[in-house]
C-alpha cells in the first residue's frame, strides 16, 4: 500500500496521552463503524497510566478492521508530536483523528465519506469535512448539544470552530506534515490553519455525529469551563468556538 493513497479505505489515528480511563471506548467506537475499510493506528505518547495495557486488550478485539498498528512512544512529545511520529503509517484515501477521550457514532465515517465525496463533485477543493456533537459528561452521560459553525475561511482566522475528529483527505494532512512539535495549545486550529492556508475548503454538517468528553483534562480546557457552568446551572446548546483556544502560547 501506498501511504495516503489507498482508494476507500479510512485510516483513524488516535494519539493518547494518560486516557487510560477512555481509549477503550474511542477503540470501540472505531471498531464499531458501519464504514469499511478501517485502518487503526494509534500512538501512546509515553503515558505514565494504565493506558499500553488498555490500548492493547482493545486492540485486541479490533480484529473486524482491516489493519490494527500501535506505537507507544517512550517520552511525551506532545499531541503533535505524536502525529508527525505516526504519519507515515496512514495508508487510506481518508483519515480521522480521533482524541483518545472522545468516541464516533456507528455511522460517522460512512456518513463523513459520502458527503465528501458528494461535496467534492460540485468543488474538488472540498478537504474535509466535520459537524456538531454530543457533549457528555467523564462517566459518558450526554450534557447537551454541542454546536460548531459553517465553514468560513475568514472566520478561521478569529475562531476555532473545526472539531478535532473532522474527516479529511488524507493528503491534506500529509501536506503539512510535520507539524510543530512545540505547540502544545490549540493544535487542531493549528493544523485546520494550515491545511485552509493550502487551498482546502470545508464543510459543515448540523448533525452530532460524534461524543465530545467534558472532563478536567481536556487538553483545550473546555471541560472545566463547561462543567463548571452546567453546576452553576447555565444549561442549553453550546457554540464550541467559544470555547477552544486559538493561542499557541
Amino acid at each position: 500500500m501506498m501511504n495516503g493513497n489507498s482508494q476507500n479505505l479510512l485510516s483513524v489515528l488516535i494519539p493518547n496521552h494518560n486516557y487510560g480511563a477512555f481509549i477503550a471506548e474511542a477503540i470501540a467506537s472505531v471498531r464499531d463503524q458501519s464504514y469499511s475499510p478501517i485502518e487503526l493506528v494509534v500512538v501512546d505518547d509515553g503515558s505514565t497510566d494504565d493506558s499500553v495495557a488498555v490500548i492493547e486488550a482493545a486492540l485486541a478485539g479490533a480484529d473486524n478492521l482491516y489493519r490494527v498498528e500501535f506505537m507507544a512512544l517512550k517520552e511525551n512529545i506532545g499531541k503533535l508530536g505524536a502525529m508527525n511520529a505516526a504519519l507515515d503509517k496512514l495508508c487510506g484515501e481518508y483519515c480521522i483523528i480521533l482524541d483518545a477521550d472522545d468516541r464516533l457514532e456507528p455511522g460517522y465515517g460512512e456518513r463523513c465519506i459520502a458527503e465528501i465525496k458528494a461535496g467534492q463533485k460540485e468543488d474538488p477543493r472540498l478537504g474535509f469535512v466535520y459537524s456538531d456533537c454530543l457533549l457528555m459528561d467523564k462517566g459518558g452521560a450526554i450534557i447537551e448539544r454541542g454546536r460548531s459553525t459553517p465553514f468560513d475561511k475568514d472566520l478561521l482566522q478569529q475562531y476555532s470552530y473545526v472539531p478535532e475528529p473532522a474527516l479529511m483527505m488524507t493528503r491534506a494532512l500529509l501536506e503539512i506534515a510535520p507539524m510543530d512539535e512545540t505547540i502544545r495549545v490549540a493544535t487542531k486550529h493549528h493544523k485546520w490553519l494550515r491545511i485552509v492556508e493550502n487551498g482546502w475548503v470545508g464543510k459543515h454538517i448540523a448533525e452530532p455525529l460524534f461524543y465530545y468528553r467534558m472532563h478536567d483534562r481536556n487538553l483545550s480546557g473546555i471541560g472545566k469551563r463547561v462543567i463548571t457552568e452546567v453546576e452553576a446551572g447555565r444549561r442549553g446548546e453550546r457554540i464550541l468556538s467559544g470555547y477552544w483556544p486559538t493561542s499557541y502560547a
